[in-house]
């Protein structure tokens, strides 16, 4: 019976009608009642494993248009949003969902299990039942799959213990993304081992965190008071090119490695490498193994000179095995360093909607053009081990050495592993010698790096900037722009033989904001400067298609990210566009060209007190939607409470600039989202609103899309799916939302909505490191990065030489990672007896600064600032502006890699 209903939940989880646009039909939505059916749980029963710790109870009468206004949060939930805490950890069976991407940027997919096991392998961008947009994998999350075609194991005592929960009674788990950490322990063993799986990971050094390799660095410890004889060695399985071919095993002593690899005997052929470093021979190599799991794997000796290849037989099993010996006394410990690697040349890309070669388009791998096997791939990181190793752990210590709670930090920072699966490929088409980055929004869902989902995300533009100006210059405003209209195709993709309109104006909008951002992480205008005519060209496009007569309002069809158009006066798309406008008008005075400027502010000038005077309803506290005249246009959010209303004003903060609409009305829409949206039980919403995907389950909280507290406006057009829209949980808009109300000082409101995300993806629920949407690893979740930049009132615009910042949590006793154009490193601030003093300590590469500025802490004050550079004096000049503190330098300040500048402000 179990297996039968697991079984319908699945197909009620995975069928796809790729007819019925992204979100899928009405009937393939999962519902609470299924869901409940299903999973053999009661609402009740959830709530009160989950959320009660959180919030109420409530009474019947308190559940006020079934979101409650008075939330209720528990003192002591409060009190988590804020302290420090610990790494996310887990044991036992709270190991089984656990599932990091642990593959370089664009290589591939490969998730680290919570017990140091290697699965999830998707190395061709083959799309699963559940990549899809309904997203079935929060609802149904899956376990962690061994195998026995690839692992390790260690021998003591003539005993074999795979590294895996069968092989020791206590594996624990701490997160140290993009670093994962797993101990065993078992009193049968005298051996404790610590493993830490890396790829290479250095921000701002995009080629050296893109290595199609993982290094399995294990580090084992003699406990017991004797002296022991150890074998450590890993398997790996030849069958990345099924049954086409030999399989073929190769055995070669590279430069800091000895590996084996398997691969068949034909030009282009998949291989995969399993090796050993140090620059001795391995005492344990099998190129001939035919059974999969450990067995025999010790029983081998290094009889193969480099060079030497086996072949088998292509339907039979075939697999190979490399290790070492050595001894350890008592207390002693060694670590023993593996490396998986791979190299699949050839692609079928995502770039239309379907299953199948149609679906796809051919290329070659960037990687595989880079190392000609999967041995060297690994050789290079092997011979370059202390460097890589030790500068993806400084980052790692940099970002986790920080005054804020462990539990912000993970999820501010995890959603970047997008890039770490088949969301992300960086390809050569067929034909073409230029690579591009090929994005879908989620796992092989939803091609062509559509415009209107990554305008949302923040995280990879500060930790991989190259990546984003390569994306802006080659696929927004390369293979997706109409020169000569100035039109950008929201999906690069499908702009081959279309006939029609397929522009969204948020994401037209979004990218030209995006532009701003990528030039200020640079460090002066070359970028810009090739950019500015076509990002010119797709501003006047957005006036003449939506606003020709320029009076800074929008009519006509508003196609968005919520996949229908809009009509009417739409606010938040509005808001966007003045953002865009206000975006544009600073690059058009960058590029000398103020007349071009006066024009993109005098629009903004009306249109922000028209959309005030139109669309603001000081009785609900928040923006509205008037919808068109006609009934085939009132589709909409029309007088609910939307959750990107002020989405532009969002963005500004993003780009260092000021708001555009009256502050008070901005805090007031937020403080509504607050009130009317965030849902303690999401459950209850769903209830009532019952269209739309389930990405927070009953007993999980959470800010839904949309609320109606002053009655629903039925909508007269737009299909069921997408109306459903309305009410989901989204991470991506929450993080969005969540960043904005950290910077316009709702702190407590703000964390509250990122815990809330927390917690539903804590391990004992799903997959800690898969924030899903439409389908896995969906990329707006990088919004989530906004929200720590928000915390540390991050500001930065590298061609100008500014950095600022204006910590929001625990700004007396404050330390965070940052980084710039051309190097990171941490920022700390404190206050003692009323003074404030901060540090900006850079870790890696250079730092030039003429600007620095940092907010005001309450009941402190300054009149000036002493200044050092690696304890030398600095000349500056001191000004005070709106409670901020601008120190501005004679001449520009350059900080390098460990070296500290300090600022310590007096009276």
């Amino acid at each position: 019976m179990e297996n039968e209903t697991n079984t319908q939940l699945s197909d009620a989880l995975n069928g796809c009608d790729s007819t019925s646009g992204c979100c899928g039909g009405e009937n393939a939505l999962v519902g609470r009642r299924q869901f409940v059916k299903a999973t053999g749980l009661t609402a009740a029963m959830m709530m009160a494993a989950r959320s009660n710790v959180m919030a109420g109870p409530f009474e019947a009468a308190e559940i006020d248009h079934v979101i409650p206004a008075d939330k209720k949060l528990s003192k002591d939930w409060i009190a988590s949003l804020y302290a420090r805490g610990e790494p996310l950890t887990a044991t036992g069976d709270g190991l089984k969902y656990i599932g990091m991407p642990i593959s370089g940027l664009c290589t591939g997919q490969v998730y680290l299990g919570g017990d140091g096991g290697l699965w999830y392998w998707n190395l061709t961008a083959a799309k699963d039942r559940k990549n899809n947009p309904k997203g079935a994998r929060y609802m149904q999350p899956d376990v962690a799959r061994s195998s026995r075609d690839q692992g390790f194991a260690l021998r003591v005592g003539g005993k074999v213990h795979t590294l895996d929960a069968n092989g020791f009674k206590s594996v624990k788990f701490t997160n140290q993304y993009p670093m994962g950490r797993v101990d065993y322990a078992d009193e049968s063993c005298p051996l404790n081992v610590q493993l830490e799986a890396y790829t290479p990971f250095i921000p701002l050094r995009r080629d050296e965190s893109s290595y199609p390799v993982i290094v399995m660095r294990y580090t084992v410890t003699n406990h017991s008071p004797d002296s022991q004889e150890v074998a450590m060695a890993g398997w790996i399985d030849n069958s990345t090119n099924g049954s086409k071919g030999k399989k073929v095993c190769v055995y070669r002593e590279l430069d800091g490695i000895a590996t084996v690899e398997c691969t068949a005997d034909f030009e282009d052929a998949n291989s995969m490498a399993l090796g050993v470093f140090g620059k001795e021979k391995p005492e344990l190599v099998d190129l001939a193994k035919t059974n999969p799991g450990p067995n025999g794997i010790f029983d081998s000796d290094a009889g193969p000179e480099d060079g030497a290849q086996a072949e088998m037989n292509p339907k039979r099993p075939a697999l190979a095995s490399i290790g070492r010996k050595f001894s350890l006394g008592p207390g002693e410990s060694k670590t023993v360093s593996f490396a998986v690697s791979w190299r699949f040349p050839n692609v079928r890309y995502g770039t239309a909607f379907g299953v199948g070669p149609k679906s796809t388009s051919p290329g070659r791998n960037h990687y595989a053009t880079v190392w000609p096997t999967a041995a060297e791939a690994s050789s290079q990181v092997a011979s370059r081990e202390s460097e890589l190793y030790d500068t993806s752990k400084k980052w790692i210590d940099t970002w986790y050495d920080s005054s804020l709670p462990y539990w912000f930090l993970e999820r501010a920072f995890i959603p970047i592993n997008c890039m770490q699966t088949q969301v992300a490929q960086r390809v050569y088409p067929r034909g073409n010698d230029t690579e591009i980055y090929n994005l879908e929004e989620g796992v092989r869902c939803c091609p062509g790096n559509c415009t209107h989902v990554w305008n949302y995300a923040q995280g990879l533009a500060r930790v991989f900037p190259e990546i984003e100006r390569e994306c802006r210059d080659k696929i927004e405003y390369g293979l997706g722009f109409d020169e000569s209209t100035g039109m950008i195709y929201f999906r690069y993709s499908m702009r081959e033989g279309k006939n029609d309109r397929d522009d969204a104006l948020d994401g037209t909008c979004g990218t030209i904001i995006r532009v701003l951002r990528e030039s200020q992480m640079t460090t002066d205008y070359r970028f810009l400067e090739s950019m500015w005519d076509r990002v010119k060209r797709s501003m006047d496009f957005v006036i003449k298609e939506w606003d020709p007569d320029e009076d800074g309002l929008l009519a006509g069809a508003q196609h968005n990210t919520l996949d229908e158009p809009w009509y009417g006066k739409v606010h938040w798309l509005i808001n966007v566009y003045h953002a865009a406008l206000k975006a544009s008008a600073v690059m058009a005075r960058q590029m000398n060209q103020p007349v071009v400027a006066e024009r993109y502010e005098r629009i903004v000038a009306k249109g922000a007190p028209a959309m005030v005077d139109l669309l603001w309803k000081e009785e609900f506290g928040y923006f509205i939607h008037i919808p068109g005249d006609a009934d085939s246009e009132k589709h909409g959010s029309t007088n609910g409470c939307h959750i990107d209303q002020v989405l532009g004003e969002s963005w500004l903060h993003e780009v260092g600039l000021d708001p555009i609409l009256p502050k008070d009305k901005i805090r007031k829409s937020l403080q509504s989202l607050w009130k009317y949206n965030f849902a303690p039980n999401v459950g209850e919403f769903r209830k009532v609103m019952k269209n739309g995907r389930w990405y927070a389950a009953a007993g999980d909280a959470g800010l839904v899309m949309c609320s109606f507290p002053n009655g629903k406006i039925e909508p007269k057009s737009g299909k069921p799916s997408y109306a459903g829209y309305l009410n989901e949980c989204m991470t991506g808009f929450e993080w969005q939302v969540a960043a904005h109300m950290i910077r316009e000082g709702m702190v407590q409101e703000g964390l509250a909505i990122g815990k809330a995300i927390y917690d539903r993806y804590s391990p004992d629920a799903r997959n800690p490191y898969n924030e899903v949407e439409c389908s896995d690893h969906y990329s707006r979740a990088m919004a989530s990065y906004g929200a720590y930049l928000a915390a540390c009132g991050y500001r930065y615009d590298g061609p100008a030489g500014k950095l600022a910042f204006g910590p929001r949590l625990s700004p007396e006793n404050f330390r965070a990672a940052f980084t710039t154009a051309e190097g990171w490193g941490r920022f700390s601030q404190k206050v003692d007896s009323g003074k404030q003093s901060a540090a900006v300590e850079l870790h890696y590469g250079k730092l030039t600064l003429k600007e620095f500025t940092l907010d005001a802490v309450p009941e402190t004050t300054a009149s000036g600032a002493n200044v050092k550079l690696a304890g030398n004096e600095i000349p500056a000049t001191f000004g005070s502006n709106q409670g901020q503190y601008v120190l501005r330098f004679a001449e520009p300040v350059t900080v390098n890699a460990g070296q500290k500048l300090t600022f310590d402000y007096t009276s």
